[in-house]
């Protein structure tokens, strides 16, 4: 068999060899073309030929004298049987006058036949009536109604003789008449029901062959629809291009497709509908049964299903296949059809494969959409972690986390909690968008979202959390509606440094998976985050600072110094505030660490730097200066004013003692020399100067008091 369009070839040749040659002939032979072809395909004609030629065989080897006159019978029934084949098509006639038509031929071919006898008999030997036969049989192929009234009148013409016959010849007339009329019988019966046969075989060929084109149509179409699919993917414009491909070439009247899932499905596309519905739940309808039963449903007739909603009240049948991922309803195609067109197990099994089509096509592409999601979160990912690392400074930090978290998930609010390492208590540092009242706010382990993340030590994900629920919401008067909100906690080295909470005002947004996978990644990034300027303020901290005092050491003094005395150059001298400085000096503390030892004399030194932090402001600069020395520098204080503060501290620390090695209690005493600068002074280093030489001065007057230079 050749293929489709090598068939179209050969047809569109054959088309062209036909016709051309048309085109140059006159009417006359176009006439005369159309005329053979009818006499060629007329049955009654062929039979009147065939006939003919017998029966003029016949008298050819017959010894009577009347073969003129059966040349001439026989032309006048060729012409009459022509005439009849050429005239009727014409008139256009009915199907009972085609009858009449039909049987008109057959008496005529039966009165040839009787005349054709009669003429060729020799005695009692009647050679021609045997063609009362092929009459009968033709007759009989052509239907019971001609068979039956053909073969009567061929009976009873074989009855003539014997009803006529003599004595002498009756049994011989009887004998011949009953085996010729048998015969006649016999082989229109047979050829009856062999026309039957034939014909039921034809019918089921012709419905077996038009079930397989459908069929090949039906798997031609399915292979579309995947090479649709893996061509474009499931978007709307390849589903729109697939039920307007099952409707054309398949032929279904209605098409459609849903996607969503088990609660819920919307209308994707369709073809054929007027009115339509957009939207199904479980609860309603054939589509709502395959959804709550993830099964197939064959509806043969609409009418007979109480669960059928109509959008096309002239629907007879219907069929809704399920698209299932990993048992999972993602959609469904839904397919109807009118009275005209019923639908039958072979749709059910096209809608099937179309269905399973469908839902690889949607897995596939909620795989790449996935992995294209994760590809991105994880693009996110990495530009928050260089955003939350490329500070060391905590409040640029904490609020940088708060706000570039939201580029990672959807968010309406953040909150960051972070541990007070100095009280073990955690407070909110930073929350987007800020509101006045809720950094500082302490957060009390297991209240709230991030409470329960920071006691627990593990995600907490509400996608309805209650407000109420948490003591500084109760507290601020912010209550709205449920949230949806999870809270991570900050874990590192084993320790909780602190909560990241994420809130959303949508409670039917939950967070997504990868969004829950994302959040201990992002938590491990913010731990990290805070530890590291933990640690930088402990490095800054002891690089600063005196390991034995705690004061800050003589390399920050000096760089402190540095930056005081250009911010004062860079003043106008009617801008400058007075400044002072004291120099102090613990009397006799070589012999203290010979007497006492270097414990003790530690002891001492920490004492009094506890004095001067007790004494001194903020703002003022205290430091080691080098040994038992230390050096206080007071911005906007008198020389008056130092000195006064010099003396409370060298009386206080007079009346203090620390416990030696053996137990006894262990005094010292300080010599103090201060210094001032005014406005016309510039450099800290000369007042330092200054107050050495002051606390020269004291040494010399017998230490224990404080001298102003």
């Amino acid at each position: 068999m050749p293929e489709p369009a090598q068939t179209r070839t050969v047809l569109s040749m054959t088309s062209i060899r036909v016709t051309s040659p048309a085109r140059g002939v006159r009417p006359s032979v176009r006439f005369a073309h159309r005329t053979m072809r009818r006499l060629t395909r007329d049955a009654h004609g062929l039979l009147a030929v065939g006939l003919v030629v017998t029966t003029l065989t016949i008298a050819a080897f017959s010894d009577r004298d009347e073969a003129d006159r059966i040349v001439a019978i026989s032309l006048e029934f060729l012409a009459a049987q022509a005439m009849a084949a050429l005239i009727a098509p014409f008139i256009r006639p009915s199907a009972n006058q085609r009858l009449l038509i039909a049987v008109a031929r057959f008496v005529l071919s039966i009165v040839y036949v009787t005349v054709s006898t009669a003429l060729l008999r020799e005695g009692d030997f009647r050679p021609a009536a045997a063609l009362y036969i092929p009459v009968v049989a033709l007759a009989a192929a052509q239907g019971t109604r001609q068979a039956i009234i053909v073969g009567c009148a061929a009976i009873a013409l074989y009855l003539v003789p014997v009803i006529s016959a003599t004595p002498d010849t009756l049994m011989l007339d009887a004998q011949r008449a009953t085996a010729l009329g048998g015969t006649a019988i016999l082989l229109s019966i047979g050829t009856r029901r062999s026309i039957n046969n034939l014909t039921v075989t034809v019918r089921r060929l012709g419905t077996s062959l038009a079930r397989d084109r459908r069929r090949t149509r039906q798997v031609a179409a399915v292979e579309s629809v995947g090479r649709l699919l893996a061509t474009t993917g499931p978007d709307f414009a390849a589903l729109e291009r697939i039920v307007a491909l099952l409707r054309d070439d398949l032929g279904y009247d209605f098409v459609s497709v849903y996607l969503g899932t088990a609660s819920k499905m919307r209308l994707a596309a369709q073809r054929g509908y007027e009115t339509v519905i957009d939207e199904f739940d479980a609860s309603r309808g054939v589509l709502g049964r395959v959804m709550r039963t993830k099964s197939l449903a064959f509806v043969p007739d609409v009418a007979a299903d109480p669960d059928y909603l109509s959008a096309a009240g002239i629907v007879h049948s219907e069929i809704s296949a399920p698209m299932l991922v990993d048992g999972n309803l993602v959609g469904i195609v839904n397919i109807e059809a009118r009275a005209t067109a019923n639908l039958d197990e072979d749709d059910v099994e096209t809608m099937r494969l179309v269905a399973d089509r469908l839902a690889s096509a949607l897995a596939l592409a909620g795989e790449r959409e996935r992995l294209a999601s994760r590809a991105e979160l994880f693009h996110r990912l990495t530009s928050f972690a260089a955003a939350v690392n490329g500070t060391l400074d905590p409040e640029r930090l904490n609020q940088a986390i708060v706000e570039k978290i939201r580029s990672v998930v959807v968010a309406d609010s953040v909150v960051l909690t972070v541990l007070d390492r100095a009280t073990s208590q955690y407070a909110i540092r930073a929350l987007v968008p800020p509101e006045k009242g809720f950094v500082g706010q302490l957060i009390v382990p297991g209240d709230g979202l991030a409470g329960r993340a920071i006691r627990d030590r593990v995600m907490v994900v509400d996608d309805r959390f209650d407000p109420a629920k948490s003591a500084i919401l109760r507290a601020s008067g912010n209550l709205g509606g449920p949230m949806a909100g999870a809270a991570v906690p900050l874990i590192r080295d084993d320790v909780v440094v602190g909560a990241l909470t994420i809130l959303r005002q949508d409670v039917d947004r939950p967070f997504a998976p990868d969004e829950l996978e994302a959040l201990p990644i992002i938590a491990g990034l913010v731990a990290l985050a805070i530890t590291n300027t933990f640690l930088h303020a402990e490095v800054t901290e002891l690089s600063v600072r005196d390991s034995l005092t705690g004061l800050f050491n003589r390399r920050y003094l000096d760089a402190a110094l540095a930056q005081m005395e250009a911010r004062r150059q860079r003043r106008a001298k009617g801008d400058r505030e007075p400044a002072a400085a004291i120099m102090f000096d613990l009397d006799h503390f070589g012999s203290i660490n010979k007497q006492h030892g270097h414990q003790t004399g530690d002891a001492i030194l920490r004492a009094f730097a506890d004095s001067l932090r007790a004494r001194f402001r903020g703002a003022d600069l205290v430091a080691r200066y080098g040994g038992e020395e230390f050096l206080a520098i007071l911005e906007g204080a008198t020389i008056e004013q130092a000195t006064a503060v010099a003396e409370e501290i060298r009386a206080a620390f007079d009346k203090q003692a620390v416990p030696g090695t053996d137990g006894s209690p262990v005094s010292a005493t300080v010599s103090a020399g201060c210094a001032s600068m005014g406005s016309d002074d510039d450099r800290f280093s000369d007042i330092v100067g200054r107050a050495d030489v002051g606390l020269v001065m004291a040494k010399r007057a017998g230490r224990d008091r404080v001298i102003a230079a």
